[in-house]
């Protein structure tokens, strides 16, 4: 199964959101799961469609009077499937990430948690650091919280950004974390690469043998460019 995740953040009005929501009505791939997150205003709109549906956040609550919080167990209610755990621009806590990531296991939602280093560096020091931050996550989780997770490999310097992609350097970075969970916890899980994707860069990127789908950011605003991946992949 590859997958196309598409994190929509906080763009698009009422009137926007439903010309978008019109426009992808019919798309549809075998082998290719779309799991789109629009923002957590938007979610109800989004209860139709044959595509998957993921939330931008959720508690680290699992219950109780929490103004403004969405609770893992109102989105399960509304059939959402995933759900973004430490996107950079989210700024989380290392504490709330694993809150996040036993509340949304608890309901059976899937956790697309992203990871990646802070700053641009070289290939082994990034394999350092994001081995690093897995293992320390991972050590907090159980068997069950660890397989309920797709990891999203995105270089926080690269997201918003335009920038050459090295294919090579991400297909190595999948394949060594890869490696190192199926040592450490006996299981292997998808990896997506986010950061920077076009629809000129995602040829490239769909050749990768370790990557199992992508995280699109910017590119996922227009849905025309959601087509133009969909008949690359």
């Amino acid at each position: 199964m590859k997958y196309l995740m598409c994190n929509l953040k906080s763009n698009k009005t009422l009137k926007e959101i439903l010309e978008y929501k019109n426009k992808l009505k019919d798309i549809n791939k075998e082998g290719l799961e779309l799991v789109l997150f629009p923002t957590s205003i938007y979610l109800p709109f989004f209860y139709d469609v044959s595509y998957k549906i993921g939330s931008q956040t959720i508690s680290i609550y699992e219950s109780g009077n929490h103004t403004g919080e969405v609770l893992a167990s109102q989105l399960k209610s509304m059939k959402i499937s995933y759900v973004l755990v430490n996107h950079f621009e989210a700024k989380e806590t290392f504490e709330n990430i694993i809150l996040k990531i036993k509340n949304a296991t608890k309901e059976n939602i899937r956790v697309v948690l992203c990871v990646g280093e802070k700053n641009r560096q070289t290939m082994d020091e990034t394999i350092v650091e994001v081995k690093k931050e897995v293992k320390k996550i991972f050590t907090k989780l159980t068997s069950k919280e660890r397989e309920n997770i797709i990891l999203a490999y995105e270089p926080c310097w690269a997201i918003n950004e335009k920038y050459d992609i090295n294919t090579k350097v991400i297909d190595n970075i999948a394949e060594k974390l890869k490696k190192e969970i199926y040592k450490s916890y006996n299981f292997t899980l998808p990896i997506l690469y986010g950061g920077g994707i076009t629809t000129n860069n995602i040829k490239d990127l769909a050749k990768l043998d370790n990557i199992d789908g992508y995280l699109l950011g910017n590119c996922a605003n227009n849905p025309k460019n959601i087509c133009k991946v969909f008949e690359i992949l």
